[in-house]
């Protein structure tokens, strides 16, 4: 169980300027999974990067798991790991197979219980899964926090009420446009949240939609679906003007409005109110671009205001998750441990087997004028036995299993058994 690590950074522990800084576009998941299995070690590792967090999930045998993960985000992203160390956490064994449960739950999300975090983790999963980076480890705690987040949905209230970013978002944007009728909202960039503001927005009335994306078939795709118009990139800024609401979610590397770019837009609209929603880590929108006057700037931090009024109604709800969060840890737990002593079992049987099958064949050669059906006997006889002797050992290794690696090499010792009695082989889940 100690094999399960995870390393991570995440809106509890580091400003946007620090997680943007980490953020992996989804182009470069590829190499850095390659990246953390042969520079760091591990067997087998998913990357989850989102707006909120940056997370590696490993199966490794490396004791200093967390300096290798770290080391290898820090280079990533030519940082020293001394300065993103004071930003990261990390968890092992049983405290990291409750954190993915944690984290898939929308438990650990900057919105209390929101479902849209199960959808990044399955996506990260599956890219980690179609480039041969998971094994049975993994694929199987996955498959656990999966099933792990259905029962949290629908056994508690933690998901009633406003849930995700998108929703927040606009309930945000609703405070500042009351009559959305006669608004224009630009989405710019192809992003799974801002594409669900979107359609939040439409169905809270928005008046014109605008979409524009680095591929052009792209935007006229999603304009058609929101019954608005497709704008091509390169005439971002000459629609910007046009724009009451602007939801920015690229997979740029760096800023694609800055300030001057806004200033230019507000003397065009006669510095009437622009409301400015950075869903995408790192940045789109200047930070210094709220200097300008008419915009009001909000970044994926800035949520937290809101999402402050609807977490108490679900924060009741923490218990009762609680309680299914350490039930399903323990059954996992259970699951892995008797993964582990099953070639401790086979090992004893087979020992067994070839013990009893040399004494039969040495009986049977003695009692030669014994007919068919009296050999027959002999053999279910020696199988019976067998069995019967055995079942107490193999309870005996399965309880040792629970109670600890310790106890289970001790037994091994004295069953005079060579199999592996700790961990499971790295494709055991």
């Amino acid at each position: 169980m100690q094999r399960y690590v995870v390393l991570g950074i995440n809106h509890k522990f580091a400003p946007l300027e620090v997680r943007e800084r980490v953020a992996y576009p989804e182009r470069r998941v590829p190499s850095a999974l390659r990246d953390f299995r042969d520079r760091a070690g591990s067997d087998e590792c998913v990357l989850l990067s989102t707006c909120n967090r940056v997370e590696i999930y490993a199966f490794t045998t490396a004791e200093d798991a967390r300096a290798r993960l770290l080391g290898v985000l820090a280079a990533d992203h030519n940082l020293k790991p001394d300065y993103l160390d004071r930003y990261c956490y990390s968890h092992r064994g049983i405290d990291a197979v409750k954190h993915l449960l944690r984290v898939s739950g929308g438990l650990d999300s900057l919105v209390l219980g929101e479902t849209q975090i199960l959808n990044q983790v399955k996506k990260a999963y599956l890219m980690a899964q179609s480039e041969g980076a998971t094994g049975k480890a993994l694929n199987s705690l996955f498959h656990r926090a999966f099933g792990v987040a259905k029962r949290l949905h629908t056994e508690t209230g933690i998901s009633e009420g406003q849930l995700s970013v998108s929703s927040v978002a606009v309930g945000f944007i609703r405070r500042v446009c009351e009559d959305l009728g006669s608004k224009t909202a630009l989405l710019i960039g192809a992003g799974e949240v801002g594409e669900l503001t979107l359609s939040y927005l439409r169905e809270n009335g928005i008046g014109r939609v605008l979409v524009l994306s680095r591929t052009l078939d792209r935007a006229k795709e999603l304009a058609q679906r929101f019954q608005g118009d497709a704008v091509p990139f390169e005439l971002l800024e000459d629609y910007l003007p046009a724009a009451d609401i602007v939801i920015s979610q690229t997979a740029a590397t760096g800023t694609i409005l800055d300030r001057a770019a806004f200033a230019r837009s507000q003397k065009r609209r006669g510095y009437q109110p622009v409301f400015a929603l950075d869903l995408a880590v790192p940045r789109d929108i200047a930070a210094d671009a709220a200097e300008v006057d008419g915009v009001y700037l909000y970044n994926v931090d800035d949520l937290e205001r809101v999402v402050a009024e609807h977490a108490m109604a679900r924060s009741k709800e923490l218990s009762r998750c609680q309680v299914i969060l350490d039930e399903e840890a323990s059954k996992f737990l259970a699951a892995f441990q008797a993964m582990g002593v099953g070639p401790m079992i086979s090992e004893l049987r087979e020992r067994a087997e070839t013990l009893k099958k040399q004494e039969l064949e040495r009986l049977l050669a003695k009692l030669a004028a014994l007919d068919p059906a009296q050999r027959d006997e002999i053999a279910s006889f020696a199988d019976r036995l067998l069995n019967k002797l055995l079942h107490p050992q193999i309870q005996a290794i399965r309880e040792s299993s629970a109670a600890g690696t310790q106890e289970l090499l001790m037994l091994a010792k004295v069953l005079g058994l060579e199999g592996d009695a700790g961990e499971p082989p790295g494709d055991a889940p």
